[in-house]
């Protein structure tokens, strides 16, 4: 059974405020071009390697898994497979492949050519294999005991250990299936030569520059709407600016926040509201001092004005926060937001009781980009306020995660989207596993062995209640102890141009457009 989300009273209000332009009376009308403006296109689209949200944004648009996400109800929807039975054990999945579906290239979707597809990570002798494709560890492939076609039409997965978010982790863009005849024929460089099965096919690309994509007159769901897309990369937020407002794209997720108030005005551009999906957070390098005290980091979580920060440095685009998990995941405790309530004296208090003499030097990473170098100042005037000497480190993206992967950032702030609708996509960054490289170091916790065995146990079970219980404890223990600071739930604008019709706003706020309905008014 899906879960149906509901949004805050206040973001419903923000919702029907930004979106009075989206319904509309007229019939779905087939044809157009719609151009996406991108931060970024990467040099293939090998899904066994990130490319960068642009990449991301074709590999959806082209690609089709097992199955796709329901983000609204945090289900599972099918795709590929038009159904399919889970054992009552959680172990075995059979998946039922639609009939009469080809690729891209014309080789028919079957279930051979699904497996070895879902294959191809772990088997060296596949000639695109290529080594270290990390992406493809989101799909579960430690824990398949095997994966079979029994049949042209039957796939058959068997773990080892149940996972209650296999299912969903399939419609990931790592989950997509590559026809056998491109592996075959491009090897290692498939990335540049994709050839999928979903509702739109690659015409045209240029690396590190555009997609264009054209209508894929034989998806399976019906011809898509609009005949073109194209997904072009601009180098920064005001070339993205530029461009909408001189009408050369029609949708964006990039354009600067601070633009709202001013294409509201706009005839021919609307803005959307994204939902919360994305959870903007400091995170505390509990291994490094001062944030080996958990009273400091108590006291950074009460130094932090979240109203200022979220209308001042996200144009009030966010809402107040209550843990990692996010207000439409399952088991979100909602008392958890008590905490992020601004209390600059209870932060002064803290810092005290920890004996640190003040000011106490803390330097605060962030990427040179978007709204995060405004968020910083905002932050470094609150801490500084309560007792912290704070220097501002203003990094590339490169060099940021290059610093965090080394363990060198004592605070730093970013975000966590999650490509399925499920708590173990936030939950799981606080797995000691891989820790050694995050922004938490939270491997020198005392309570890191009581965080993995959350973390397993909300992945061990499909039974609802049981999972929203485990969750509810595992953000009750992430407040306790802060790791992680909590900035706010970004409900990001989604900007459209008037003629845009049927944007889909949930999965589209955590980076995972559907343009599959969308179509272009004249």
């Amino acid at each position: 059974m899906f879960r149906r989300r509901t949004f805050s009273a206040t973001l419903i209000v923000i919702l029907l405020l930004f979106s009075l332009g989206t319904a509309t009376a007229e019939d779905p009308q087939y044809g157009g071009t719609l151009v996406f403006g991108a931060e970024s296109m990467g040099d293939s689209f090998d899904i066994g390697f990130w490319h960068g949200f642009g990449g991301v944004h074709v590999i959806d648009t082209i690609g089709e898994g097992l199955v796709r996400a329901d983000f609204e109800n945090g289900g599972a929807l099918p795709g590929l497979a038009e159904s399919w039975e889970i054992s009552d054990d959680g172990l075995v999945y059979t998946f039922h492949i639609r009939e009469g579906m080809t690729f891209h290239d014309g080789e028919p979707v079957t279930a051979a050519a699904i497996v070895r597809s879902m294959k191809r990570p772990i088997n060296p002798d596949d000639p695109s294999y290529i080594e270290g494709m990390y992406m493809y560890g989101n799909q579960g492939t430690g824990n398949w005991e095997s994966l079979e076609a029994v049949d042209d039409h039957t796939v058959v997965l068997t773990l080892m250990q149940p996972n209650a978010t296999q299912l969903l982790v399939f419609s990931r863009p790592d989950g997509i299936i590559i026809s056998p005849k491109a592996l075959d024929e491009y090897g290692t460089e498939v990335g540049l030569n994709m050839s999928a099965a979903g509702p739109y096919k690659i015409e045209r690309f240029v690396p590190g520059q555009e997609a264009v994509l054209a209508a894929n007159e034989d998806y399976w769901a019906g011809r898509p709407y609009i005949d073109q897309i194209v997904i072009r990369a601009f180098p920064d937020e005001a070339a993205i600016l530029a461009a909408l407002e001189a009408g050369e794209i029609d949708m964006t997720l990039y354009a600067p926040f601070t633009s709202v108030p001013r294409l509201q005005n706009s005839d021919t551009i609307r803005v959307e509201v994204g939902a919360p999906l994305v959870n903007l957070f400091a995170g505390a390098n509990v291994a490094m001092a001062p944030l080996d005290n958990v009273l400091i980091r108590r006291a950074i979580n009460y130094a932090l004005d979240r109203d200022v920060l979220i209308e001042a440095g996200l144009n009030g685009f966010a809402e107040r926060p209550a843990s990692l998990i996010g207000p439409l995941d399952l088991g979100f405790d909602e008392s958890g937001r008590e905490i992020s309530v601004y209390d600059p004296e209870r932060a002064r208090e803290l810092i005290a009781e920890s004996g640190m003499e003040t000011p106490i030097p803390l330097e605060v990473a962030y990427e040179n980009n978007r709204f995060w170098p405004q968020l910083a100042e905002l932050i470094a005037a609150d801490l500084e306020a309560v007792g912290f000497d704070v220097t501002l480190d203003r990094l590339d993206t490169g060099s940021f995660w290059g610093k965090v992967g080394d363990g060198q950032t004592q605070l730093s702030i970013n975000q966590r989207s999650t490509f399925v609708p499920d708590p173990h996509g936030k939950a799981i960054l606080m797995a000691r596993a891989g820790a050694e490289g995050s922004q938490t170091q939270h491997q020198a916790l005392e309570v890191a062995d009581e965080i993995d065995s959350l973390i397993t146990a909300g992945i061990s079970t499909a039974v609802e209640a049981e999972r929203a219980a485990v969750y509810k404890e595992f953000q009750a223990l992430m407040l306790d102890h802060l790791p992680y600071i909590y900035i706010g739930y970004l409900t990001p604008p989604i900007f459209v141009n008037a003629r845009v019709q049927n944007v889909e706003t949930f999965g589209t706020a955590g980076g995972r457009i559907n343009l599959r309905e969308v179509w272009l008014s004249e």
